[in-house]
């Protein structure tokens, strides 16, 4: 039976185990660092307005996307063209009238008295009727909603996955070279551990990730696999934790130093998003 005991090589890696059990990672340090927008978002429509608790929250506009700025007349330009209707399974970003923090902000959908937190407001989301108009309001906690803005949910062609960082054994690759174990045990794991936007906050059913190191397109990795093992999909070549049942996509200990790239992508059953730019990473042996 392997040895999945977690010891000070593995803390960092292993630290994000409900991250791992549900093949995506979420909200770490490294995400906030370097991409302060994820999951659903809630963008200010200027940078400089601060609203105070006195001001009435205007809902401006709605898109599918993660960004890490962007305006009102921008975002309401995504949503036409998408045919008025938001990406299953994508993040969604709210463009609100004041600078109100995202994860301060209360939901309404289809004029429901019930208000849904910003962390659930994707997942609420992803299981509305596909084909009839639902609506949105927002609302600072115990005052009154906004406007309301009308949108339906599809399937559609994903936008662009962002690839935040990289980590494994200890060292993210945004703090430097990734450093593979001196003689490791044989049943000890070094996975990578891949740090991707472009999921819906909390990921659902309908959209996964895919992942491909140096262009080998022969041999893909994935994120919330879940969704593509629904949708008849399967990534025959990922490494289980032992018998676990939880899998992962490389370890460092078989890899070769050297310089990597990693891109991502979103996928759903219908259609494949385009490749991110490559993420550039470095693999060192001592």
């Amino acid at each position: 039976m392997p040895d999945l005991r977690l010891d000070s090589n593995q803390a960092r890696q292993f630290d994000i185990a409900d991250s791992v059990s549900t093949e995506v990672i979420q909200g770490t340090d490294a995400i906030n660092k370097k991409a302060p927008v994820q999951g659903t978002n809630t963008i200010n429509s200027s940078d400089s307005v601060h609203g105070t608790e006195s001001e009435l929250l205007q809902l401006q506009a709605i898109c599918t996307g993660e960004f890490i700025r962007i305006d009102a007349d921008s975002c309401r330009g995504r949503f036409e063209e998408a045919g008025g209707a938001l990406s299953l399974g994508e993040a969604v970003t709210f463009v609100t009238s004041v600078g109100s923090r995202s994860i301060g902000l209360e939901f309404s959908i289809n004029s429901s008295p019930n208000p849904i937190a910003w962390p659930d407001i994707d997942a609420v989301m992803s299981r509305l009727k596909v084909g009839s108009v639902h609506s949105v309001r927002a609302r600072r906690p115990g005052h009154v909603w906004s406007n309301q803005l009308n949108f339906q949910v599809s399937l559609q062609q994903p936008g662009e996955a962002y690839i935040v960082d990289l980590c494994a054994n200890l060292v993210c690759a945004s703090e430097g070279s990734l450093v593979a174990p001196i003689n490791p045990a044989l049943n000890a794991f070094y996975p990578l551990v891949e740090e991707v936007l472009g999921l819906a906050r909390s990921p659902t059913e309908h959209m996964w990730i895919e992942l491909m190191l140096n262009s080998e397109e022969l041999f893909l990795g994935c994120l919330n696999c879940q969704a593509a093992q629904a949708a008849g999909i399967l990534y025959l070549d990922r490494k289980e934790f032992g018998r676990t049942g939880i899998f992962y996509n490389w370890d460092i200990k078989e890899l070769s130093a050297g310089n990597y790239s990693l891109q991502a992508r979103l996928r759903n059953k219908i259609y494949v998003g385009p490749w991110s730019s490559e993420f550039v990473f470095e693999i060192e042996r001592p």
